[in-house]
């Protein structure tokens, strides 16, 4: 049976102390501002406990979110996206018992989120929210499904925020020459070779940077990435011009360690500076170097790969992520179908 005690506070409020006791089972208590919490709270546990579910509640109340977040990164693949977004909440909620990390106080903390800076000093848009909630969501249907360490995910009933329309810019063949040129006659001798491997693999800029000569087959010409933004393996054939480049690049070193070693090879040489030097020498407007995955994409599309077959190469999961590309295909398919007009009506006029 349940019961509610009133408690008044030192300044002069009210706190509702519920408590729960039933026989066979440990009295069971918690501290609500309003009343009504506090009949819900007596409602729901006394389900719980007659449903066979209060083991589950105990252990919601004996787990930290720390706890819950270390045993995550023992037991799941993970990006290292995933784990940075994971560390912030966790810095955020690790003291909490998981039982007492609630919707509102996520809420609270994706207000947080939304306004202030990262440690690079740029305010996280919409879509980089919903990542961070993402990463929460999976971590906690983990608590739920496979440990039994809560009864339910809070994070589902946190509403995500909206998405801008993903961005589709990419080169024309015009511009790819400008940018090149660009690149040839750059202070950094590697920046050519760099750009020609975003533009002919699809890579992210450290999945290119962070090569290593053991991920690189040049006798079959491909390319594997072993740690991924997603965590995924994949690899990527290279031929024409880059795997020219490549060779070149490997009889020139001792073909170990980097692709694109700095001057003390043990990291690799960072490229932005350059780049974006480059980018502005050449006049393009509006592209940025993640760009080059879009026109990548979009070369493969005009050469008649399917969404199906770009998603991989690109490193999606998912094919909604790919379907960003999908105005290509309805040009392509504008152009199909005037040719077929053509032909089929081709004589037939208006009588």
């Amino acid at each position: 049976m349940g019961f509610i005690r009133e408690r008044k506070t030192k300044k002069g409020g009210k706190r509702f102390q519920a408590e729960i006791r039933l026989k066979g089972h440990p009295m069971l208590s918690a501290v609500f501002d309003r009343k009504s919490d506090a009949r819900t709270w007596i409602m729901k546990v006394e389900t719980d406990i007659r449903c066979g579910r209060q083991q589950i509640y105990s252990e919601g109340k004996r787990h930290t979110f720390a706890e819950a977040v270390e045993r995550y990164f023992k037991e799941m693949p993970i990006s290292v996206v995933k784990r940075g977004h994971l560390l912030w909440w966790k810095k955020e909620l690790g003291s909490l018992f998981l039982h007492d990390v609630r919707p509102s106080i996520i809420s609270e903390l994706k207000q947080k989120l939304l306004s202030q800076p990262n440690e690079k000093g740029v305010v996280r848009c919409g879509s980089t929210c919903n990542r961070y909630l993402a990463s929460l969501s999976h971590l906690l249907t983990q608590c739920v499904k496979q440990w039994e360490w809560v009864n339910e995910n809070p994070v589902r009933k946190i509403a995500r925020e909206k998405e801008p329309q993903g961005r589709t810019r990419f080169l024309s063949p015009a511009e790819r020459k400008q940018l090149l040129d660009a690149c040839r006659i750059s202070d950094n001798p590697l920046l050519f070779t760099f750009v020609v491997i975003l533009l002919s693999t699809g890579f992210r800029y450290n999945e290119a940077r962070n090569l290593r000569w053991s991920d690189v087959d040049l006798h079959h010409g491909k390319a594997t990435i072993y740690k991924s933004k997603n965590g995924d393996v994949r690899s990527v054939p290279i031929r024409g011009l880059a795997l020219e480049l490549l060779r070149n690049l490997s009889s020139q070193s001792l073909s170990i360690g980097f692709v694109f070693p700095s001057k003390n090879k043990a990291k690799p040489i960072e490229f932005r500076r350059a780049f974006r030097t480059a980018i502005k020498r050449s006049g393009l407007s509006g592209f940025r170097g993640h760009d080059c995955r879009h026109s990548y994409a979009t070369e493969l599309m005009a050469h008649g790969l399917t969404l199906g077959e770009i998603g991989p190469l690109l490193g999606h999961r998912s094919l909604s992520v790919t379907k960003k590309y999908s105005h290509l295909m309805e040009s392509r398919s504008s152009e199909a179908i005037s040719k077929m007009s053509e032909q089929i009506f081709q004589g037939v006029g208006n009588e």
